[in-house]
């Protein structure tokens, strides 16, 4: 997984749960939670995600890309 696709999944995972992904999950529970999140999102009628923080969190944790 690339950091960049790593770096969307926590967004998707930011949006439903309000924090990054565990460090211990590994590669195929990541991408799980990120197609499931992902459709969560896609298909959400009010169409209001909560990216509030989640750049300052990534780039504390991860530094900037």
């Amino acid at each position: 997984m690339t950091k960049r696709e790593c770096k969307e999944a926590n967004r998707m995972f930011w949006i439903i749960k309000g924090h990054l992904i565990p460090d211990h999950w590994d590669e195929k529970a990541v991408l799980s939670v990120y197609n499931s999140y992902f459709d969560r999102v896609w298909l959400n009628t009010e169409a209001y995600y909560r990216e509030d923080g989640f750049e300052e969190a990534w780039n504390n944790k991860y530094g900037t890309t």
